[in-house]
């Protein structure tokens, strides 16, 4: 094998400024063999796994023309930047002064809620008050015929209760009457032991 094309695992790391326990890790994963160097075809498979350029050789270099610049020179002082105020204030800029509330929007939603629930409250209320007038008017209409029914039969029961009472206070006189009339054939209770 020729080991002249071969360059040393230690001087790639070292030419491309990589950490050589890294680089011999991912030779093992890609089994490159690197004990006897790495080949031409392995180093360039291992640029492109570490993503770094293949180095210009001293040919290369003196073929890469020199760039030519251009200084312009100190012709002015650079001055560092003044210290700024890291809080800045409206207030000195205002003439006038406003008063508001903190969250008009949250307040109005709030607003909102509670208007909500309160217009609820009072067409239920209105509803059950609605429905207690409905429920008395089909009482009083249900009382009114029963009503008039019980007074015809009121006035009935007065007179018939009447009628009845007097006839067993009649009745009653003609009972105690005749009672009387068979105590007055009795003897007294002394007389009835000596007859």
């Amino acid at each position: 094998m020729n080991n002249s094309t071969h360059i040393s695992l230690h001087s790639f790391c070292r030419d491309h400024d990589l950490a050589k326990s890294s680089v011999y890790d991912r030779c093992k994963a890609l089994a490159i063999n690197t004990s006897e160097g790495l080949s031409p075809a392995d180093c360039d498979r291992l640029r492109i796994e570490f993503n770094v350029h293949p180095i210009a050789t001293a040919t290369e270099q003196a073929a890469t023309p020199v760039q030519t610049t251009v200084e312009t020179g100190n012709h002015y002082m650079v001055l560092s930047p003044p210290q700024l105020p890291q809080t800045y204030s409206l207030g000195g800029l205002r003439i006038s002064e406003a008063m508001g509330f903190e969250d008009p929007l949250a307040l109005a939603a709030k607003f909102l809620q509670d208007a909500g629930m309160v217009q609820v409250a009072m067409q239920q209320d209105i509803i059950q008050r609605q429905q207690r007038l409905a429920a008395t008017q089909q009482a009083k209409q249900q009382i009114a015929a029963q009503a008039q029914t019980l007074q015809i039969e009121a006035a009935m029961y007065k007179v018939q209760s009447q009628g009845l009472d007097t006839e067993l206070t009649n009745e009653t006189n003609l009972l105690t009457e005749q009672l009387r009339q068979l105590n007055s054939m009795g003897k007294p209770a002394a007389d009835a032991g000596q007859s």
